[in-house]
């Protein structure tokens, strides 16, 4: 199984993620590599692979990923070694990239959960973030984009609702259970 956690910018799926993590332990995370800097509290090899932008770089002229993009003038992306078929797995990847995933990734049941929030707090976190307001016009820009072209490639829709996490985490939990996942 391949569960794909994808949506709006700042919808809150690395925390999403991170409780859904807890509750399933045989269920191993994708490993985003990133060029940008850690936020505060976040650990290289635990919430990201930290790398320079040249290294980055460099990675992908040697077809290190699966897939990449560019937000905010860092890099995110999967690299190739960290999609193993032998294993269950949950991933959190750009919503244009989860809308094409089970046309590439074979040898898995993929599901695809887009998570989305209230615009007012996605600006609020991005602001948080430090973005300047055309970093944050775009990232919102390109989230309608990504919508629209993909949203019939979803499989499940879930509101992550300011201060009903607890909710949003039992919802995903349904979904993975009515997966066939066996490792629960």
């Amino acid at each position: 199984m391949l569960f794909i956690i994808t949506g709006k910018t700042a919808s809150g799926k690395d925390t999403l993620i991170s409780k859904i993590l807890e509750k399933y332990p045989n269920l191993g995370k994708v490993l985003t590599t990133t060029s940008r800097i850690p936020r505060p509290g976040e650990k290289n090899g635990i919430h990201y692979n930290f790398i320079s932008k040249k290294k980055f770089k460099q990675k992908i002229k040697k077809g290190d990923f699966l897939e990449y993009v560019e937000y905010g003038g860092n890099f995110y992306g999967t690299e190739k070694s960290r999609i193993d078929p032998k294993k269950d797995l949950i991933w959190k990847t750009d919503p244009s990239w989860a809308g094409k995933a089970k046309q590439f990734l074979t040898g898995y049941q993929v599901v695809v959960i887009y998570i989305t929030t209230d615009k007012g707090i996605i600006l609020e976190r991005l602001q948080s973030r430090g973005l300047d307001s055309e970093g944050i016009k775009k990232r919102m820009l390109d989230d309608q984009k990504f919508w629209e072209k993909y949203e019939s490639k979803y499989d499940y829709i879930i509101q992550n609702e300011p201060g009903k996490l607890s909710q949003t985490v039992v919802n995903i939990c349904r979904i993975i259970n009515s997966s066939s996942y066996e490792n629960l």
